[in-house]
């Protein structure tokens, strides 16, 4: 299946070709009762604004996909990055109404993320009160409990090896499995505020709700910005690319 990223170096625009490019648009009439078939092409739509000019092919970089917005928004802006081979750029993804098209602008650039991690500070106290009873654990203990898991885990880094256990409905978080040191310390610190016989009762509640989406894993949350460069490559270096015999040229000017 194709699936490409053409760049119109002189404009610095792009168009992604794909085996869907002749795929006609549905759209409804006035009344919303029937559909109107629109014949479409998109490449040659690009062709005939660009195919004079000087073109090269992008790679999209593995794993760089991130978006702003929900996965099921059809609205949303999402960005991945792309390369020449000598320069990098960010795709930009995006569409005003859900019956146009995708929209595509090509940022000189790259992707800057940041991760930060956040406790599930009120499920863990819901869930405590549910599972540590007989007798139930003390709300003052419980409250202490979460503050030493916070105090923890504000100490590790995002930099250390992190396993993904579950997503959110945003790219932007997902839920994180907390590490063996991790555990470690919060259980040495909790012997200050629990006796043996309910140390143990801890231990196996942190152990039993650190999977999937449960209340002992991390939010592990991203915030990125797109960071705009200057493009730097020579004209000179730059190479017509032949798209499905024509081939792409400097206009005479």
């Amino acid at each position: 299946m194709s699936n490409r990223w053409i760049r119109c170096i002189e404009c610095n625009q792009v168009a992604h070709v794909t085996d869907y490019d002749r795929s006609p648009l549905y759209q409804c009439d006035r009344d919303y009762e029937n559909s109107i078939e629109k014949p479409m092409d998109d490449m040659k739509s690009f062709m005939m604004q660009h195919g004079r000019h000087s073109m090269e092919e992008l790679s999209v970089i593995k794993d760089s996909f991130i978006s702003e917005g929900k996965y099921g928004e059809p609205r949303k802006a999402s960005y991945f990055q792309a390369t020449n081979g000598k320069e990098q750029f960010v795709i930009k993804g995006w569409r005003e109404d859900i019956n146009v098209p995708l929209q595509y602008e090509l940022i000189p650039g790259c992707i800057k993320t940041t991760l930060g991690l956040k406790v599930q500070s009120y499920e863990i106290q819901k869930q405590m009160r549910e599972e540590i009873k007989n007798p139930p654990a003390a709300e003052t203990k419980i409250e202490q409990f979460v503050r030493i898991v916070e105090r923890v885990v504000s100490q590790f880094s995002c930099r250390d090896e992190i396993e993904i256990t579950a997503e959110t409905d945003t790219p932007l978080v997902s839920h994180c499995k907390m590490g063996s040191n991790a555990i470690r310390e919060i259980l040495s610190l909790s012997r200050e505020v629990f006796d043996a016989d309910d140390l143990k009762k801890v231990e196996r509640f942190i152990h039993q709700n650190n999977s999937y989406n449960e209340p002992m894993t991390l939010l592990l949350k991203k915030t990125f910005m797109v960071k705009r460069q200057r493009s730097t490559a020579p004209e000179s270096e730059k190479e017509p690319l032949l798209i499905d015999g024509v081939t792409a040229q400097r206009s005479i000017r």
